[in-house]
């Protein structure tokens, strides 16, 4: 029994000692990511291109789903007002041959001039860019990396004097990192 507890004496010191002696180990931070240089690269070469009002730039910085999201929602938009009568003239149902002459675009053709920064995409990121400035985001905001996965990583955007900030959601797409406009801002 002596030897026992001679023994778990000894081993117990020996554990003490090489636990004491060992470094603790470091949680890896998101900032240690070897992504992160391009993460933040990419962000903020979406916010360059919005400021210089570089229209095929913006639309190629996002991801798939904010892409289809916003050439769909342009789309329906687009349909809906062709759909309305102008005051004085008359509607569709009353000569059928108004929508033959100017039809609204379709999904292709409204992601063809999203792609091409054609009059549609400008009349979208210009009516978008009156109530976003970019160097809110570029000149005045604290950037932070919240997370880095695999295919996923989150910026954060702290605006001088607010309290809370911005979650940028990013997604690595094809071989690149987009970003999600309508995946961080569009309401669920």
């Amino acid at each position: 029994m002596r030897n026992r507890m001679l023994f778990l004496c000894r081993v117990a010191s020996a554990a003490f000692l090489v636990l004491s002696l060992c470094p603790p180990a470091r949680a890896a931070s998101p900032e240690d990511h070897a992504a992160v240089p391009e993460i933040l690269s990419r962000a903020e070469s979406l916010f360059q291109s919005m400021k210089s009002r570089d229209y095929p730039a913006i639309f190629a910085a996002l991801s798939a789903k904010s892409r289809e999201t916003i050439v769909a929602e342009t789309a329906s938009a687009l349909a809906a007002a062709a759909r309305q009568a102008t005051p004085g003239m008359p509607t569709a149902a009353e000569s059928p041959s108004t929508l033959a002459r100017d039809p609204a675009p379709g999904l292709e053709a409204v992601r063809r001039d999203f792609v091409a920064g054609g009059p549609i995409a400008r009349d979208y990121w210009d009516a978008f860019l009156r109530r976003f400035d970019p160097d809110a985001a570029l000149e005045h905001s604290r950037w932070e990396i919240g997370s880095v996965g695999k295919d996923r990583a989150v910026i954060l955007l702290t605006h001088h004097g607010a309290d809370h900030p911005a979650t940028l959601k990013i997604f690595r797409e094809d071989g690149g990192w987009k970003m999600g406009l309508v995946e961080t801002f569009w309401s669920r």
